[in-house]
Formats: C-alpha cells, structure tokens, sequence
C-alpha cells in the first residue's frame, strides 16, 4: 500500500510541471479575465437584476442569478479565480525547479567531448589538420569572440550568452510576482466615493468596494478650491485643489488634482472623477441677508441645473448650464426675461452672490499595483534577454588532425557564419605559416 502512494504521489506532481497543463491554466484565467472585463464589477444587486433580468437573458443565459451564483459582479476576488491563480504560481514554482534550475546549473558546466560521434552529432562540425598552435589560435579566436574558455590537456569546450539560460526563470519569477501582486490586491484594497462642496473637510464613509483584509484609513482631506476650465464654450478640464492634514488640523500635503492627474499619499490614490452644482447664494437687499437656493438636475447626466427663487415682486425659474458665471431668468409662467451673471440684480431687491460647485473624488487603494507594476518590469526585461543566444563550442585536438564542433539554441544562422569565419580564419593563418616554411 505504502509503495503505491509513492508512486502516485510524483505522478500526480507531474501534472504541475507540464506545460500544456500550464498553458491550460492560463487559457482559463484569460478567459476570466475577459469575462470580467465585459460584465460589470462591483455594483449592487439592484444594478444587475436590472441590466440583467431573468425574463430577458443575455445570449440566452447570462442573467442576474448566473452572474451572483459564480461570482463574476465581483470576479478577480472570486473564489475559482483565485483558485487558478495559486495554481498556475504551483505551475511556475514546480516548472522552475523541475526544468530551468537544472538547465541553468547543467549550462555552467563544463563538457568535453573527445568522440568522433558526439562531435558528427553537433549541428555545426568540422575537421582540420593540426598545423602551428592550432589549439592556441582557436582559444585566442574564441577569446575575442566573448567565449568563456575551459581547457583540459587536448580538450577545450567554450560557452557564450549563459544570461539566456538564466532569464527563463526570471521570466518565472516575474509571473509569480505578477500572480502575487494580483493576490494582494484582492484581499487588501478598498475604493471610496465622495461628492463635496469647496470648503469640505472629509473622511472615508462611503466606500463602493473593500478587500476582505482590508481596514479604511484615517485621512482627513479638506477641499481647498474646485473650478472648471472652458475651451471654445466646451469644458476642457475640472480641477480640484486638495489638502492633506493630520489630525491636529496641520496640512502634510497640498496638491491641484484633475482627470488623470491624482493625488497620492502613502499608496492612497485621490482622483477626479465628476463635479457637480449644489446651489446658489442670494442676497436680500431688503433683508441684509443670504439665502442658499439648491439647484436640481434639468436631466439625468446631463450638467444643466433649475431653481426657483421668491422675491417680493415676483417668483423667478434661474436655469444655470456647465459651471459659469452667465445663468437665464424667467418667470413664474415659463417666459424668457433676460440673460444674467453672477453677481447681477435678479430685480432690485435679489442679488445672486455665488454658485456652490462639489467636487467628484474616487478615492483608491490597492498594495497590489507597486507589486504588478514590478512584476511586469522584470517580465519586460528579462523576456528580452531570453532571446539572447546560448552557443556552446568544443575542440578536441589530436596528433594529425582537430575537430571543432558547435550548437546554439537560438540565432542558428549567426553561428554558422561565426563557425565559417573561425574556419576560414584557421586555414589562411595555417596558409601563411606554411608559406614563411617555404
């Protein structure tokens, strides 16, 4: 019984070091990720049993239920996600012990051949008459060729390019540090909404998404400014002016974010993401005194605002369109008045002071990302140098003749030139000496 769970056991491990397995795995998790890249993640219930009623499936059967029952509103923290991604790490780690290591350490060691067939064998092979120095003029030859050089008695063996031996575990690693940095990311991340008027001083209390590992930070941010920049009547781009304090009030960190351009503070990204009117202010002459009016969307999505105002003479609908200072005024039964400004009489009793803007802030925090971006780094580096060539050459001199013999695993024609060039080299210095004899 014993015996045969040792033998089962490294068959079973066997499944990990293959590489259609692997490239199985990585088929599965591609697919995932498309997945997700097409249904929508992290949103309410509500949102996906209206977008995807049951009585109206997408393709057939892509419905609400489906996507709840295998986690694909939230699917890069799934359960048979991140099943395959510990998987294929297995895959990686056994595939670099099992395979690269030993490739690796096999290419540092030096293999003399001292047979006629192992040298037939060699893709590239010659023999030549041994004539003056021969063995010493290939090993200065293959020196200026960067070949690093080993020599035993008549037996010499010359390796070049072992960087290509070594970047395929490289490559490994930098996957596996890929695969972590995504793991990271699924249990310690959170992304927060906040809509706030200029002058807020504010918290995280509405976060959208929260990793499981994940506890909400102490950040206190204050909205210094918000304003938005026009350009041929169109806007161009909205800026909010942030500050990071302690929490004794004194700032850390000041910064003007717009789309694109975050903040960031100790792995926290602050982005802009939307802006907003909440009202207007309004003061009574008559009074001495300020009144805050809110203003409501004319349309959904669209930034186009109403209010209405009473003044003693009569009630007036101000129409306020993108965030600028010119706004229209009509009457109690819809007609046009007139076009007017911030900081204009409404009549002679009401003057509009200000609009008050809030600014959209998509707060961000994922540990992961440094992890990926590193990963994907070294992925880019070393998958380069893993097409440098790894060529290997061996000579083994004998009392009349020599021969020389080569491989490489890649760039196959640029050896064959080099082993043309070293045994053309060869025969005109063999030519000349034999020439300075006569």
């Amino acid at each position: 019984m014993s015996k045969m769970k040792l033998f089962k056991i490294p068959k079973l491990l066997k499944i990990f070091t293959d590489l259609k397995f692997a490239i199985f795995i990585l088929i599965l998790i591609a697919l995932g990720s498309s997945v997700g890249s097409v249904i929508e993640q992290d949103e309410p219930l509500l949102f996906y049993q209206n977008s995807y009623p049951l009585d109206k499936p997408i393709y057939g059967f892509i419905n609400w239920k489906l996507i709840t029952i295998f986690e694909i509103d939230h699917i890069y923290r799934a359960w048979w996600f991140l099943t395959l991604l510990i998987i294929l790490g297995i895959c990686l780690v056994s595939c670099t012990i099992t395979r690269q290591f030993p490739l690796f350490i096999n290419s540092k060691e030096y293999l003399f051949k001292k047979e006629k067939k192992s040298f037939q064998s060699l893709p590239f092979f010659v023999k030549i008459q041994n004539l003056f120095y021969l063995k010493e003029t290939i090993i200065l030859k293959l020196q200026n060729l960067n070949f690093h050089i080993y020599q035993n008695k008549n037996l010499i063996y010359g390796y070049r390019g072992l960087i290509g031996r070594i970047s395929p575990i490289l490559v490994h690693l930098s996957l596996i540090i890929i695969l972590a940095g995504a793991s990271i990311g699924a249990f310690q991340n959170f992304k927060a909404q906040e809509v706030l008027p200029k002058g807020e001083l504010f918290h995280i209390q509405n976060p959208i998404k929260v990793g499981w590992l994940t506890n909400l930070p102490n950040l206190n941010v204050r909205v210094n400014d918000f304003w938005v920049e026009y350009e041929k009547n169109k806007i161009h781009q909205f800026y909010s002016n942030l500050s990071i304090l302690d929490n004794y009030g004194s700032e850390i960190k000041e910064q003007t974010i717009s789309v694109n351009n975050p903040l960031r503070y100790k792995n926290i990204d602050i982005y802009q993401s939307d802006w907003n009117l909440l009202g207007i202010r309004v003061k009574k002459i008559s009074e001495d005194k300020i009144y805050e009016f809110p203003l409501f969307s004319l349309k959904k999505d669209t930034k186009a605002w109403i209010t209405w105002i009473e003044t003693n003479k009569e009630n007036y609908t101000l129409i306020f369109d993108q965030l600028q200072n010119v706004f229209l005024v009509y009457d109690e039964k819809g007609s046009f008045l007139f076009v007017k400004n911030i900081g204009d009489f409404i009549d002679s009793d009401s003057i509009v002071l200000d609009i008050l803007p809030s600014t959209g802030l998509l707060i961000k925090y994922d540990p992961g990302i440094i992890v990926i971006y590193v990963g994907f780094g070294l992925l880019m580096l070393t998958t380069s140098l893993s097409y440098l060539p790894y060529t290997q050459i061996w000579i083994f001199n004998q009392a009349k003749n020599s021969w020389i013999g080569g491989m490489t695993n890649r760039g196959k024609i640029q050896l064959e030139i080099e082993f043309e060039n070293l045994i053309r080299y060869i025969e005109k210095i063999n030519l000349k000496k034999l020439s300075q004899l006569k």
